[in-house]
């Protein structure tokens, strides 16, 4: 898992993502970066309000902002035509807070609102056809599935509804076992009648709809809430990633049906404090304020680790100590060479003996 493409850094946070083809579009604020590969060609800026969310749409992208605002764009002169193609101004109690398009449901497009309830409507009409009252509680995402006219939604109240679209009927309703919210779906398209959800406590639950019962869950798969999750197309391999930093790929290759990390790739989930060339400047290291000790190679990407160990991470947090090491190369294949001072906060034991240890 390596970097591909690294864009120039916006002047606000990326709120929603979308992409075709060469082309990646980022929500930041009230505008939308338009970038071919890691080059911004355009900006459109018709919002008056943060856009939250973006929908790739056939031929065009629809862009979604805080007052209840639709936008649609044209791919077609993206350069030059700077202004939407179309808008729909939703309801004043209806706060949108996802989009999707629902498989085979041509022109139309599914809405979530903070209110809890659904709004189907026609984008070519630009006319609502049908309002899903919902669960009294806030939709934080949803996904379409394999089946037609079946789509997976999660609540902010730890739930997930498995729904029928064309016949407003509930399947089948699962409840996360930790607290906190649904942040993200995903269906398995490989054969395996799985559904899986990540949750703000960043954990992973596995879910088998055919037995309708929680399958597996993978408990510490984040530190922070899970943003995304997606099968690959007819793999049994799940990507995943998380408001900590990283991005996880888990495999369902075992006997018992439990995924494993395949690889991932992650860093600081705060800011670095201190940081230190070590090795004739072959590696760097890293400490930051979410109290994690990080080894970073300059040549090749895959050695880079974290030489901090989880739980102990965990209880530093909570303390918000400051954090200062020092490091001698000189003799690392015999001794100790890493020294960190405050509190006892990690040990980690990397490659070439080198011992990192934290004191108070």
């Amino acid at each position: 898992m390596e970097t591909f493409i690294e864009g120039p850094q916006l002047p606000k946070k990326i709120r929603a993502l979308a992409s075709y083809r060469d082309y990646t579009f980022a929500a930041y604020g009230n505008s939308i970066g338009i970038f071919k590969r890691a080059h911004q060609v355009a900006t459109w800026n018709s919002h008056n309000a943060k856009v939250n969310s973006l929908l790739l749409f056939g031929e065009h992208i629809l862009s979604v902002d805080t007052d209840g605002n639709i936008f649609m764009w044209a791919f077609k002169g993206i350069d030059q035509n700077l202004a939407p193609i179309g808008q729909i101004s939703l309801e004043e109690k209806f706060s949108p807070s996802c989009i999707m398009h629902p498989d085979t449901y041509l022109n139309k497009v599914l809405i979530g609102s903070q209110e809890g309830s659904l709004q189907l409507w026609n984008i070519s009409t630009k006319t609502k056809i049908f309002e899903f009252k919902g669960w009294k509680s806030s939709i934080s995402c949803f996904v379409s599935s394999p089946a037609l006219d079946v789509v997976a939604i999660g609540c902010t109240d730890g739930k997930i509804h498995v729904h029928n679209l064309r016949y407003d009927e509930e399947i089948v309703t699962f409840t996360h076992s930790s607290r906190g919210a649904v942040t993200a779906l995903s269906f398995s398209t490989d054969g395996q009648p799985l559904l899986a959800s990540g949750g703000s406590s960043g954990v992973i639950s596995i879910w088998n709809l055919e037995k309708r019962r929680l399958q597996s869950v993978i408990r510490e798969a984040h530190d922070c809430s899970v943003t995304s999750l997606h099968f690959f197309a007819n793999e049994p391999v799940l990507m995943s990633a998380s408001a900590d930093n990283s991005v996880k790929m888990w495999i369902f290759d075992t006997s018992d049906g439990d995924p494993r990390l395949l690889r991932f790739r992650s860093g600081h989930s705060a800011p670095p404090l201190c940081i230190r060339f070590y090795a004739n400047g072959r590696h760097i290291l890293s400490a930051g304020q979410d109290r994690a000790f990080r080894l970073f190679s300059v040549i090749q990407d895959q050695q880079s680790r974290e030489l901090s160990q989880r739980h102990v991470s965990k209880r530093a947090k909570k303390l918000r100590l400051k954090t200062e090491f020092s490091e001698d190369s000189s003799r690392e294949k015999a001794d100790s060479n890493i020294l960190s001072k405050e509190e006892p906060l990690f040990l980690g034991f990397p490659a070439g003996g080198v011992l990192g240890i934290g004191f108070k």
